[in-house]
């Protein structure tokens, strides 16, 4: 039986990591750092978020405050997060960047993905993506972006909901229909722009269009000034694994080019994807 002490309770890790866990070896201590860590993430809600003090640690943790300073301070001395001696302040670490190093270099759908994402992007000098399923989010893992892209659309590691964007749709449309639905079930069915459709039966006809098709169009279903398109990265077995996504930002785009010139290119690109990883099997 998994020993904890009176510092690895279960009571403040959250429902969902207890849920998940159980009959699990869990070292619930281990918990509670990630669960400081991810509290940045859920507060950056913009870019001028950047840094968090202790109430707001407690606060998006769920931590008290106790046990955010003790887990903070560590994740300070092992340099996950900095202090500023002036506001005490935390921000995070410059040893964070590891964490991310060590994923993408042993990525290997990443590694075969960026070149073809690269000359895709020079085509129309636009913005390319690979997207991959994380829960109900659709995440960016590579991010190739023109030249007068914003900083935010440069980063990877942007999580969009799953549900109401091109690549999360053509993700959804080509996986096993339980689990799409099991996604669907779980995901936070809300408005983010006047056309972002929210009703399951019309979310599953627009995956069963994108199955069809191949593609799928978002016309400002995520945000008001984007028309986007996706196309599924596919193993032999027909499952995505991956998207690629091709955003239009206004005026540049609009509905009839994006499927005029973005539709083909995405297509184009996430065959190449698709056929360089089934020869790499």
């Amino acid at each position: 039986m998994l020993d904890l002490t009176d510092d690895d309770t279960l009571s403040d890790i959250g429902p969902d990591v207890a849920e998940d866990r159980r009959g699990k070896p869990f070292v619930a201590s281990v918990g509670k750092c990630f669960q400081v860590l991810k509290a940045f993430r859920r507060g950056q809600t913009d870019l001028r978020q950047r840094d968090l003090g202790l109430t707001e640690i407690c606060k998006l943790s769920g931590l008290d405050k106790s046990a955010a300073q003790r887990f903070s301070e560590t994740l300070v001395t092992l340099g996950y997060l900095e202090k500023d001696p002036q506001t005490r302040r935390y921000r995070p670490g410059i040893a964070l960047i590891d964490f991310y190093y060590t994923y993408m270099v042993s990525h290997r759908l990443a590694q075969i993905a960026m070149p073809i994402l690269i000359e895709a992007s020079k085509v129309y000098d636009t913005t390319v993506n690979l997207c991959e399923l994380a829960g109900t989010d659709a995440i960016y893992t590579v991010r190739i972006p023109q030249a007068k892209a914003s900083y935010g659309t440069m980063l990877a590691g942007r999580r969009v909901p799953a549900f109401c964007t091109a690549p999360g749709t053509v993700i959804l449309a080509n996986m096993p229909e339980d689990e799409a639905d099991a996604v669907l079930a779980a995901s936070d069915l809300r408005k983010i722009t006047e056309q972002t459709v929210t009703e399951i039966p019309a979310l599953k006809a627009q995956m069963a269009e994108a199955r069809r098709l191949g593609y799928h169009v978002s016309d400002r279903q995520s945000q008001a000034h984007n028309v986007s398109t996706a196309a599924p990265v596919l193993r032999l077995d027909g499952q995505a694994v991956a998207a690629v996504h091709i955003p239009g930002y206004a005026p540049h785009w609009n509905l009839e080019s994006v499927h005029e010139k973005l539709v083909p290119l995405a297509v184009d690109t996430a065959r190449r994807i698709s056929d360089s990883l089934t020869e790499a099997m």
